[in-house]
């Protein structure tokens, strides 16, 4: 039963009726003195009440009640090292702990894992809910769960927590959850569950030294751990690859092993260790492998990928004696981030944009943007804009703009996509996985667009017996909407190259770019056509043609022929899939615009560290044409003032482009040049010199899901760098970038923590800023599996101290009663009543002022009361009589006034003897007859009657004159 009281959240603010209500009393002896003592009174009292009121509204006024009502919230664990057996059973108390729960009473249940989850909120429904949220599995997040819980709680009655757990905490604070919960007057009951059981076999630990030299010995120490004696493999591998094998013998408990490893080259290198136990021995693979991270110094290391065999030989030959240089081709650049973290920098040697995938795209602006390492790329006829860099990441990292300078003012490239669409180009081929082969050549022109400018022109048209413009000869603009136009391609008809040819060479007849050029796809023969004649334009018009051959059905004989009279290239595949990189190969030749050849030599623009000590440079026979970009520091440009070595900071990195080539193609003086290899050591120390070598000592651990990083900073001298704006870069397995600011702890110290809950490697860079000091460091970190897959028994020590920390109870799992038990203290909830005691005030005020400023008399009251009535229709208008004869009173009255205005008129003299005399006006009587109604006003006299002089021998009265008036009328 409900009981129900008063209570005043801020009582003190009730002295304020200490002070006002005798101060208001005071006052109103001037105030009010006028007034009648009847509304006197009424105003004292109406001042008196709204003075109560708004007392009473700040003091906080409330209706309180007490009641015996619980609710209880579940929190219920859903983490990986909670079996399906045991989540069977936290299931089953659920359901009987709901379904016995008294009326009145609310059950809520979340579940938790690696976060919170809210299933059910707070609800009398006594149906349990399903568990059906999913939270993450790999971590136990007891203190998460317990705010949530806290935060879902209602206010208005007594509250409980009831904790359905293993105890295997390794996320958050539990304990300091709980300590939150029992100063809110909240227990937490805890339900212990057990762990995952049977026989275990996990790696507990892997450590390598964090950095060695070249040339040095790698010692790893490994710990396996076991909950009984068995036999094991234990493999360990570098960089993904194994490099020992070994079986070992493990007895219970912790087990330890020593392995030396052959020195590795200089860079980072992620050692691991994996151990397979027998069928029967082990439960879980998820804590079978551990890693760890380290980083070999030594002389710089250098990653060179080359377009084509043979043209970074005489660079590497040039870098050979201090650097190490690893020559890959593109296809073999490495995709893994860590791994090109390794290097100090990496060099682009006329690397189409094609034969790069997008990830190894995104890696590289990665290490470059955000780990600070060097990019030098050098051009050639298949690089820059004439390697299809456009509106890609390479692009956004150039120090270049790879448009052709404005001066020139038309199109650099002009090319036309004709595409057969006849009725064979919808069946699938060879090596195409059940892809139609159109669809393929919409790919395939898609890549081909993606691959200009989009100020360059291009245009697509399709045949079959006929032909169609899907894209008429334009600017490529935004090539989105270029490929969505390609995409509603659809195939069916004959075959008539003719057809579709004779239309793209008109268009590019007329169209003014540089460089002209028809890429032709077919799968089969074709109808005649004048072939020779249109040839002939295309030689006289400076256009190109190229031809893809598809399939054997294909008239080859005829595509030769076409291509080798158009001066362009031949292909021949059965195999749909290459399309793509052959149409894409095609773009880089249109582009061939972009490519400037003839003899100059560079001009210098500006000081750079990369000329230092270079005297005069030697010529160069071509170069790729850019222009400059903003923010971009222009070193060298060709005698049309168009770049040729240009640099920039990207991010904490640096980027050096040059548009010329390294090889015999361009650059034959400067290979044999005796500065050559000057020049490029000095351009590669440049783009590499962001790391600040033993200037900062940076050290990770990582422990309950978050990495903790703290850098000593020292200079030179050994002693300590203060006062540096010092933060971080790290880059997650999934390559997401975060920054975090590095606060300063202690002399020349440094540090900060983020969350790093994701299993894997993660690089991190360490920048540091002051006084003419720009230092950073970068290195790596490797997080294992969660400590959620560890072996080992419950910590049931955790939930007796949750309990004990919040005044709880240890329940057993059969015991579905007690968490609706009726034993904590009654809450009072109380219900404001400030919002009514507020609007009461409002309207009472409005009177409190009438009765002070407006007099209504008792007359007034009773005729505005009248007034009232007769306008609703409660009572009928008074009517004049006709004819009435006036009362004695009146009479009287009218008589006075007469005689009152006779004794006002003035005395008339009497007319001279001269003045013609006249009769006097007879006197005018004031009829009795006639009277006329009272003024409305009060004290007034009543008017003077109107004189009617009759008519001599009018025998009808007034009265009746004026009805007969009034019928007639």
């Amino acid at each position: 039963m409900e009981a129900i009281g008063l209570d005043f959240s801020r009582p003190l603010a009730l002295l304020l009726l200490l002070v006002l209500v005798p101060a208001t009393l005071y006052l109103s002896r001037t105030s009010v003195a006028l007034l009648r003592p009847r509304r006197r009174r009424l105003s004292l009292s109406l001042r008196l009440i709204l003075i109560a009121l708004l007392v009473l509204a700040l003091a906080g006024l409330g209706v309180a009640r007490a009641a015996d009502k619980l609710s209880v919230v579940f929190l219920v664990d859903r983490s990986d090292s909670v079996s399906a057996t045991e989540r069977a059973a936290q299931a089953a108390y659920l359901q009987s702990a709901i379904s016995g729960m008294k009326e009145g009473d609310t059950a809520g249940v979340l579940a938790f894992g690696a976060d919170a989850l809210v299933d059910r909120p707070p609800s009398s429904d006594k149906t349990p809910p399903d568990l059906t949220s999913k939270p993450g599995p790999a971590y136990t997040n007891i203190a998460d769960a317990i705010r949530l819980g806290l935060s879902i709680l209602p206010s208005d009655s007594a509250r409980r927590m009831v904790l359905l757990s293993d105890g295997k905490e390794n996320l958050g604070s539990a304990e300091w959850a709980a300590r939150l919960a029992g100063a809110n007057g909240v227990p937490v009951d805890v339900v212990s569950l057990p762990s995952l059981s049977g026989p275990e076999v996990w790696l507990a630990g892997l450590s390598a030294p964090s950095s060695v030299r070249e040339g040095e010995h790698v010692s790893l120490e490994v710990s396996v751990s076991a909950t009984a004696d068995t036999t094991a493999t234990l493999t360990i591998l570098m960089d993904g690859a194994p490099i020992t094998t070994q079986p070992v013998a493990l007895v219970r408990g912790s087990n330890k092993f020593v392995q030396q490893l052959s020195p590795a080259a200089r860079g980072f290198h992620t050692y691991s260790a994996t151990v397979d136990a027998p069928p029967g021995s082990d439960t879980r693979r998820e804590n079978n492998r551990y890693s760890a991270f380290s980083l070999v110094l030594g002389k710089p290391h250098m990653l060179i990928v080359e377009g084509h065999d043979g043209e970074a030989s005489a660079l590497q030959a040039a870098l050979a004696p201090g650097v190490q240089a690893d020559v890959v081709p593109p296809s073999a650049m490495p995709t893994d981030l860590s791994a090109l973290a390794g290097y100090d920098g990496i060099i682009l040697v006329n690397v189409p944009a094609s034969s790069l995938t997008k990830t190894t795209m995104d890696n590289l602006q990665i290490v470059v943007r955000d780990l600070g390492k060097g990019l030098v790329v050098i051009g050639g006829d298949e690089s820059y804009a004439a390697g299809g860099y456009f509106r890609t990441p390479l692009e956004a990292m150039l120090p270049v703009d790879l448009h052709l300078p404005s001066k020139l003012n038309i199109p650099s490239v002009g090319m036309v996509l004709v595409i057969d669409r006849s009725g064979s180009m919808q069946m699938a081929h060879t090596g195409s996985t059940g892809v139609a082969k159109i669809e393929l050549a919409k790919e395939a022109a898609s890549q081909a667009v993606s691959q200009l400018s989009d100020r360059d022109y291009a245009g697509v048209i399709t045949f079959d017996s006929g032909a169609d413009w899907v894209v008429p000869l334009q600017p490529l603009g935004d090539p989105a909407n270029f490929k969505s136009k390609i995409g509603s391609i659809s195939s069916g008809g004959g075959t008539n190259i003719y057809a579709g040819l004779s239309p793209a060479v008109e268009a590019l007849i007329t169209s003014k770019a540089k460089s002209k050029h028809i890429v032709l796809l077919t799968d089969g023969d074709s109808e005649g056509g004048d072939y020779d004649g249109l040839l002939k334009k295309m030689a006289e018009n400076d256009i190109t043609l190229s031809t893809v051959a598809v399939g054997v059905d294909a008239n080859t004989d005829l595509m030769k022929y076409l291509a080798q009279r158009g001066k362009g290239n031949y292909y021949y595949t059965e195999d749909g899939n290459a399309l793509p990189q052959i149409f894409a190969h095609e773009s880089h030749i249109a582009s061939r615009s972009y490519l400037i050849e003839h003899s100059f030599e560079p001009a210098r623009t500006s000081p750079s560290p990369i000329l230092e000590g270079i005297g005069g440079l030697p010529e160069l026979q071509g170069y790729v044409g850019t222009s400059p970009r903003a923010g971009g520091q222009i070193a060298l440009v060709s005698d049309a003032g168009d770049p040729i070595l240009a640099q920039w900071q990207y991010g904490l990195g640096r980027v050096v482009a040059w548009t010329s080539d390294a090889k015999g193609q361009w650059a034959t003086q400067w290979v044999a040049w005796t500065d050559f290899a000057r020049f490029w050591s000095q351009a590669l120390r440049w783009a590499t010199a962001t790391e600040s070598g033993g200037a900062l000592q940076p050290q990770i651990t990582v422990e309950g899901g978050v990495a903790h990083l703290t850098v000593d900073a020292t200079g030179p001298d050994g002693q300590y760098l203060n006062n540096l704006q010092t933060s971080a870069v790290i880059v997650t397995p999934d390559n997401f970038t975060s920054t975090v600011s590095l606060r300063q702890i202690a002399a020349g110290r440094y540090e900060g923590s983020v969350a790093a809950t994701q299993e894997g490697v993660y690089l991190v860079r360490v920048g540091a800023t002051g006084d003419n000091l720009n230092l950073s460091r970068t290195l790596g970190v490797v997080v294992p599996y969660s400590p959620e897959y560890k072996g080992g028994a419950t910590d049931n020590g955790l939930m007796a101290r949750l309990a004990a920390l919040t005044g709880g109870r240890t329940i057993d799992l059969e015991d579905t009663a007690a968490p609706f038990a009726h034993n904590l203290p009654n809450v009072q909830s109380t219900t404001p009543l400030w919002p009514l005691l507020l609007l009461l005030a409002i309207l009472l005020l409005p009177f409190d002022i009438g009765v002070r400023r407006v007099s209504v008399s008792r007359a007034d009251a009773l005729e505005w009361l009248a007034q009232v009535r007769q306008r609703l229709g409660l009572a009928p208008r008074p009517r004049a009589i006709s004819g009435s004869v006036p009362s004695p009173e009146i009479v009287a009255m009218f008589g006075a006034k007469s005689r009152v205005r006779d004794r006002r008129t003035p005395q008339v003299e009497p007319p001279s003897p001269d003045h013609h005399l006249q009769p006097a006006a007879p006197p005018r009587d004031v009829p009795l007859n006639r009277p006329q109604p009272p003024s409305v006003h009060r004290n007034a006299l009543p008017p003077e009657p109107d004189t009617v002089e009759p008519s001599a021998g009018d025998d009808e009265s007034l009265a009746t004159k004026l009805r007969r008036a009034r019928e007639r009328r």
